[in-house]
């Protein structure tokens, strides 16, 4: 059974939010892969839904060689698209606030086959005859052409729909401790002397970055900004992204059982204001660390989040994706 079928098995029709791969598959003359989607009576690109234990780019792969019989190699990490605007609403009822990422990418191999289920028919066209496409897919093609850092901020920042409590716990209370797929994000805070931000978590005890899940009707550069101020006190504004981080070594079991599967993306932000402090809660303490000197001995998450920092840190415009 599918990641999407389990969890819609629990929760019904109710949103959610769901990480996507989307891939923008240009051909040597310049044209864009569109296919005529099985679920919508439209057409899109290809892409399909994260699976636990996958990589983005994996899922991209997958997806894109399942629905359309195409090989292909990814060039360029085009955007994450989050916005509460692209929120979808299936023929079927489920609505779902996506986290896509989309990558420009090229043919290396197989065949044009679509699978006629998920993908009905497909062509390759210049993108001045696009048929008419979701609004997050003209976004995508849009940012594709443009010789920019990786795209973050597409869309409105906040949306009217909240989950009272919070999403995570509303999904808790369904599935109980059950593995599931958690988009979160996470701050690279340094300060004049190079330091990072990292915060003593009060859940497990152990030093990390401010970070924290993604709730629905917020894009996942706010997640950043609120679990900033929320956890140390201060206040930052999101400069870039950096980083995109799904697969094996992203899994987490929490002291009280709950188990999930992150998307992180990561997100090198400066100081705006506020007064460094530990809420008691979610954070026992704070203080910025020389790169040299990360309190990580014995920290199972130690090796992923110094890889987090060293990404950010490179000043690469494209985010890692991996």
């Amino acid at each position: 059974m599918s990641y999407v079928s389990w969890l819609r098995s629990r929760v019904g029709p109710e949103p959610v939010i769901l990480i996507y791969a989307t891939a923008i598959i240009r051909d040597g003359e310049g044209r864009i892969l569109f296919q005529q989607r099985g679920d919508f009576p439209v057409w899109g690109l290809p892409g399909g839904l994260l699976e636990p234990g996958e990589t983005i780019l994996e899922t991209l792969r997958r997806e894109v060689r399942e629905e359309t019989g195409y090989e292909i190699e990814p060039e360029r990490f085009v955007g994450l698209y989050t916005s509460p605007d692209y929120m979808v609403n299936y023929p079927n009822g489920d609505r779902v606030q996506q986290v896509t990422a989309a990558f420009l990418c090229h043919v290396s191999g197989g065949s044009d086959r679509p699978d006629l289920r998920e993908s009905i028919a497909q062509r390759f066209l210049p993108l001045d005859e696009a048929p008419r496409l979701f609004p997050w897919y003209r976004q995508m093609l849009d940012d594709s052409i443009r010789d920019l850092p990786t795209r973050f901020d597409a869309g409105s920042a906040e949306g009217p729909l909240r989950r009272t409590g919070g999403l995570v716990p509303w999904l808790r209370e369904r599935v109980g401790t059950a593995p599931i797929l958690l988009p979160c994000a996470c701050a690279i805070v340094p300060d004049g002397d190079g330091r990072i931000l990292l915060h003593k978590r009060g859940d497990t005890g152990l030093w990390g970055l401010p970070a924290g899940a993604m709730e629905l009707g917020e894009r996942i550069d706010q997640t950043a900004i609120r679990e900033t101020r929320e956890e140390t006190g201060l206040s930052v504004r999101v400069k870039r992204l950096t980083g995109f981080y799904t697969g094996l070594d992203q899994r987490s079991v929490y002291p009280n059982g709950d188990e999930v599967w992150l998307g992180v993306a990561t997100f090198l932000c400066e100081i705006e204001g506020g007064e460094l402090r530990a809420d008691g809660i979610e954070s026992l303490d704070v203080a910025f660390f020389k790169p040299e000197e990360m309190p990580f001995e014995g920290n199972p998450w130690g090796a992923r989040t110094l890889r987090r920092i060293e990404d950010a840190m490179r000043g690469d415009p494209e985010a890692v994706a991996g």
